[in-house]
């Protein structure tokens, strides 16, 4: 674990992630990332809106390293279960977290997944028709 005496230049901020995630109170936390100057900013507000807001403020954070978290805040806190090492080490934690939180996941996984895998064979195959 880093600590003061390992990087004694090591600094950490936090803020809660609830708040509006545009107009004036997005701003104001850009501001306060700004003056903060993180070298490495992680974003743990859930898929997909960490990932839009990123792309949404990237240019205004200045920040050099954006990591979106998703639950893996959750999983070092101690407060949701990771899949079995058997389906994480196979690429299936997803499968695993439906099994976890069904009613919050499938959405995500029953539909998105399909639709995701549905947009890369249109992607592949409009590149094979433009050669």
């Amino acid at each position: 674990m880093l600590s003061q005496k390992k990087v004694p230049t090591l600094r950490i901020s936090g803020h809660h992630g609830y708040f509006a995630k545009t107009g004036p109170e997005n701003h104001e936390i850009i501001e306060l990332i700004r003056e903060f100057q993180p070298d490495i900013l992680y974003v743990g507000f859930g898929m997909p809106l960490q990932e839009r807001w990123i792309a949404d403020n990237i240019d205004d954070l200045h920040t050099k390293v954006l990591l979106p978290l998703g639950a893996c805040l959750d999983f070092y806190a101690g407060t949701r279960c990771r899949s079995p090492h058997w389906m994480t080490d196979n690429g299936m934690e997803w499968l695993g977290r439906l099994f976890i939180e069904p009613k919050r996941l499938w959405r995500r996984y029953v539909l998105g997944n399909p639709i995701f895998l549905w947009r890369v064979l249109l992607q592949r195959f409009e590149r094979l028709l433009s050669k």
